[in-house]
């Protein structure tokens, strides 16, 4: 009886150890064909993408040159942001209840404008911001 035992697990363990062997084998080449195709899809698909991109790209229609008409602003000296003069502005503090120290610019044209930075540089650049905001925003 134990002849036959020892023979059985002998017989169970050479084929479990062909049936290792043989998956073995197989996932070897199963793995590098299925990354094969995984990268050749992935470099198709991202060829796919970079053409479609270039296609939107090309269909928008390209914006017409603007000529930038320069605005010049000239420094009125420091107030507060919400327009209010104050005597301790650089002092510590200066402004704190009125927004903060913002700078009185007079454009070429006449238009006064109150920046804590700098106002915008192109008549381009207002009229984005008026009709976006109603104001130049700055």
């Amino acid at each position: 009886m134990r002849a036959v035992v020892r023979r059985t697990v002998w017989i169970c363990r050479k084929v479990w150890h062909g049936f290792g062997i043989f998956c073995a084998v197989m996932f070897i080449p199963a793995f590098a064909g299925l990354m094969i195709f995984g990268i050749i899809d992935g470099i198709k698909r991202d060829e796919q993408e970079e053409r479609d991109r270039q296609a939107r790209l090309a269909s928008v229609p390209s914006a017409a040159p603007t000529t930038r008409t320069p605005i010049n602003w000239t420094y009125e000296g420091a107030v507060c942001a919400d327009g209010t003069l104050s005597f301790s502005i650089g002092k510590q503090g200066a402004c704190s209840h009125h927004g903060g120290v913002a700078g009185r610019w007079t454009a070429d044209d006449g238009t006064q404008v109150i920046c804590r930075n700098s106002p915008p540089r192109t008549q381009e650049q207002v009229d984005r911001q008026v009709s976006k905001f109603g104001r130049i925003v700055c």
